[in-house]
């Protein structure tokens, strides 16, 4: 008589359906991980970005409460004589804010016209020189955004000299020459530049600082100030500013209207889109120095 064996044992349907379970376990553990890696980057980068900008507001808050509070409109008389009246109306009509605060724009490949560029903040004690992250970033090809020529000599010294190499330049400059040396040659121009040369300025006392280095991976992607408010009851002037700092790569866009660090698609090198991040710093101060 024959006897009915038992086979024990997985069928091939039963195995297969196994390991298509564990591929997408393992699939789904490596994406959360994946993801959980990309935040941690991400929020390490914006934490270090926020302590780099909170030490700018303080540095620069500093320069503006040590500054001279001298009416910035007064400067537009004694700049522009009587051979230049139309710049002289132009700034009286603007309360000299170029002289506190100039940019230039134009053109980043890859995005469009009308992107910061470079420009300067001056306090009336130290100015500050920055030229724009588009300028250090391969994310839209090299040499995307030009740079602001600095031109200065140190007293003492009958020896120039001219940098490029800078992402914020801080420069003590009393008699804010470096925003007025931009708008000399006429108040609306755009195409400004910084040269403070020994024929034409004062030598500078201090050795310019960059307050972040080349090898930073933060840069500045715009300053702004208004021109100061007088105190009519006081010799104060109340300042405004603002500024960005972002990241140098991860597809920055200051023009976008939505995320920031654009999609990884868009740019080159979408690896630096997770340590990608931008924010707007703004603050006051008050200028009481004698």
């Amino acid at each position: 008589m024959l006897r009915n064996k038992k086979h024990y044992g997985f069928t091939l349907v039963e195995l297969s359906l196994s390991i298509a379970f564990i591929a997408i376990l393992s699939i789904s553990i490596v994406l959360i991980i994946t993801n959980t890696i990309s935040s941690y980057h991400r929020g390490l980068t914006l934490s270090q970005l926020n302590t780099i900008g909170m030490d700018l507001v303080d540095d620069m808050r500093s320069s503006i409460q040590s500054a001279t509070a001298r009416s910035v409109v007064a400067e537009c008389s004694s700049i522009y004589n009587d051979n230049k009246l139309t710049d002289k109306d132009n700034c009286e009509k603007n309360n000299g804010e170029r002289f506190v605060s100039v940019t230039r724009k134009g053109e980043i490949s890859g995005l469009g016209d009308n992107y910061p560029l470079y420009g300067a903040f001056c306090t009336g004690n130290y100015s500050y020189i920055w030229n724009s992250g588009y300028s250090f970033s391969s994310d839209y090809g090299t040499n995307s955004a030009p740079r602001a020529t600095f031109t200065y000599r140190l007293a003492g010294s009958n020896d120039e000299t001219s940098t490029t190499d800078f992402k914020l330049l801080k420069v003590k400059d009393e008699s804010r020459s470096v925003c007025i040396s931009a708008v000399t040659d006429g108040y609306n121009k755009e195409d400004i530049s910084f040269d403070i040369s020994a024929e034409n300025y004062p030598s500078l006392s201090e050795e310019p600082i960059d307050l972040l280095d080349a090898d930073s991976s933060m840069a500045i992607y715009d300053i702004y100030s208004s021109s100061p408010a007088d105190n009519p009851f006081g010799n104060e002037l109340f300042y405004s500013v603002s500024f960005i700092l972002g990241t140098v790569n991860g597809g920055i866009n200051v023009k976008s209207s939505g995320n920031y660090c654009a999609a990884p698609s868009s740019y080159n090198n979408a690896e630096n889109f997770d340590y990608c991040a931008i924010n707007k710093f703004n603050f006051a101060a008050q200028a009481v120095g004698g």
